[in-house]
């Protein structure tokens, strides 16, 4: 009954602490002052808020240790919102997700308070041949994931970094780093008469 009250209350500041950070990042990127009693609208409205409710319903279920609905709430996510959340993964309160569709975040990731993560990010498990060590990336406090970033293997990512959209990152990070994707090349795809090159 204890270990059910205190996995209660964590979920409940766990929750708190998102929403805060949420609300933090609307000020800075959309000047958007947004009040606490708005928790209910933004619940029912955004996909992200919803998300960071279900992946804490999960970890305070794996606390708890209720067997099965940690899974479950895990397969919910992954139906009803396209994202691929593991139950045993760390993650800190004070997440923002942003969007959410297309998230993978493996078992094995540890993700730091003050993270905001977008669409299509995957923190996956993999080898480092370096270090002969599987695991997935371990993210320090706000950090920033844009959208479509591959971050793999035993790797850290120092606090404070950006992860632009499309990076891939199979290294680790110091803080305070920007880490930009290759630059895309274009190929002119014809000669001037208005035919293809062959």
């Amino acid at each position: 009954m204890r270990a059910a009250f205190e996995s209660l209350n964590k979920f409940k500041r766990a929750v708190a602490s998102d929403y805060e950070q949420l609300r933090r990042y609307q000020a800075k990127y959309h000047t958007e002052q947004t009040p606490t009693r708005r928790w209910m609208t933004d619940f029912y409205r955004k996909i992200g808020v919803q998300m960071t409710v279900a992946v804490r319903a999960m970890q305070a279920f794996d606390d708890a240790r209720v067997p099965v609905l940690p899974q479950l709430f895990s397969r919910v996510i992954r139906h009803v919102y396209g994202a691929e959340i593991h139950w045993k993964a760390k993650i800190d309160p004070g997440l923002t997700i942003i969007h959410g569709t297309g998230l993978v975040i493996s078992h094995a990731a540890t993700i730091g308070s003050g993270c905001i993560l977008f669409h299509n990010v995957t923190l996956g498990e993999s080898f480092d041949s370096a270090t002969q060590r599987v695991g997935a990336p371990t993210l320090g406090r706000d950090v920033h994931v844009g959208p479509g970033a591959t971050l793999l293997g035993p790797i850290t990512v120092g606090d404070r970094s950006k992860i632009l959209a499309g990076a891939i990152v199979t290294r680790s990070v110091p803080a305070d780093s920007l880490v930009k994707p290759a630059e895309a090349s274009v190929v002119c795809r014809h000669d001037g008469s208005g035919d293809l090159p062959q």
